[in-house]
């Protein structure tokens, strides 16, 4: 049966921040790919489409070309709304192909996704808001049932990190009977080694020298195109190196390293989202770190307690029990990092921070635009930040988007809105 599949974003986007100032919660991601993506394994459908936050939506489209933001074509006899916070989809799969109605899907009363059937959104155009959707749920609501689902739902950015390793393993064997490339594609020096190469997928153009390790003895390993494993370079799995990045030497264990970065050192247990620039040594642990993020030689966090207590993050001031011990740093997009720089346990860093002093940030929180460190923060103004992100960019050929200026202007004068959110 033919379908349409629409992710949305509810109220909670905010507990993903500062990841999510830039971008909607389902193109986070805990393992290869995109949380979004993951609906492949799960449902066949004809068309697949965004609603995100009307601030966001100019820029989400312009990164994800290939499909429709905030606007709805039914071309099809069932729409499917799924909440971008999605973890694991249970029996939902099931409970929608069985559907004979409407349906509200639900699990401990927080909405997971809702089924339009033909009948219920007849009377729609073939393209639609949003806003003609909840009309036609609103005026059908009692002919709508509610249904309890096994699906679950993410609730804070640090259970996409705990769920890095399982995601990881997940996608390798949700991808592998797509993957084409073979190790005859890629370059590698005798001198180099490599553990289960059975588990080992590395993509074109992939180079790995003499003294670097790729082992997947504790899972899978995924390589992309066009990417350069130094000397001494050690990726144990699970892990996955996006495209185009740079590995140097040190040890990359249990992580999620998007397209364009660089990284050296240690990286335990993390997520960085694109261009993020960790050359030097240092321990970056139990950790998601936004787009063009720079940490400076031996930038160091804490993710773990001399006490081993559960470790508390706070947002917006409001301090929440995560309810494990490992629990790292969350940093937004472009934020820099000066040498030596030590980060608090469990430290929420916003967008467009520059961090100096080589010294602890023993702070819990820091709002996005800050200046300094722990003995002192200025607001970063506002055309600066910009012209550093500009320059950062320039480096990697890279234009930064108007678009992309505009939200952090509104992030910057506290215009930013959740307009465009569903609360189904």
């Amino acid at each position: 049966m033919s379908m349409t599949v629409i992710f949305y974003e509810d109220g909670k986007y905010r507990n993903f921040y500062p990841l999510t100032y830039l971008r909607p919660v389902y193109t986070l991601r805990a393992g290869i790919l995109p949380l979004f993506n993951k609906v492949d394994r799960y449902f066949k459908y004809d068309h697949l489409a965004f609603l995100t936050r009307y601030q966001l939506a100019a820029f989400t489209a312009e990164q994800y070309r290939e499909y429709p933001v905030n606007i709805i074509k039914k071309n099809d006899r069932e729409v499917l709304f799924i909440n971008g916070r999605i973890r694991d989809y249970g029996d939902l799969p099931k409970l929608v192909r069985e559907a004979k109605l409407s349906t509200i899907f639900k699990n401990r009363g927080e909405t997971v996704a809702v089924l339009f059937k033909q009948e219920s959104i007849k009377k729609i155009p073939a393209v639609a808001t949003v806003e003609e959707y909840l009309r036609a749920l609103k005026e059908d609501g009692d002919n709508i049932p509610d249904l309890e689902t096994t699906a679950i739902l993410y609730g804070y950015l640090w259970e996409l990190v705990n769920d890095i390793e399982k995601e990881i393993t997940a996608d390798f064997e949700f991808l592998k009977p797509f993957s084409t490339a073979s190790p005859g594609n890629a370059r590698i020096h005798p001198g180099a080694h490599i553990v289960n190469d059975n588990h080992v997928f590395l993509s074109p153009d992939v180079e790995v020298l003499p003294g670097a390790v790729i082992n997947a003895s504790h899972g899978p390993v995924y390589i992309g195109a066009n990417v350069r494993l130094e000397s001494h370079a050690a990726i144990n799995g699970p892990c996955f190196v996006g495209a185009n990045t740079l590995v140097l030497a040190g040890k990359i264990s249990a992580c999620s390293i998007g397209h364009t970065c660089r990284v050296g050192g240690e990286v335990e247990e993390s997520i960085f989202q694109a261009y993020v620039n960790k050359y030097h040594a240092g321990f970056i642990g139990h950790s998601y770190v936004g787009a063009w993020v720079n940490f400076g030689a031996m930038t160091t966090n804490s993710d773990l307690k001399n006490n081993y207590s559960n470790i508390r993050v706070t947002f917006n001031g409001q301090a929440v029990d995560t309810g494990t011990i490992k629990v790292g740093s969350f940093i937004g997009d472009h934020t820099k990092f000066g040498i030596g720089t030590l980060l608090n346990t469990g430290i929420n860093i916003g967008i467009c921070c520059n961090i100096f002093g080589g010294t602890l940030i023993s702070d819990k929180e820091i709002p996005s635009f800050r200046w300094g460190n722990s003995q002192g923060y200025e607001t970063y103004q506002f055309d600066k930040a910009v012209e550093t992100a500009r320059r950062t960019a320039g480096r990697r050929n890279y234009h930064i988007s108007d678009r992309e200026i505009e939200i952090l202007k509104h992030l910057f004068d506290g215009s930013l809105n959740d307009k465009g959110i569903l609360n189904l």
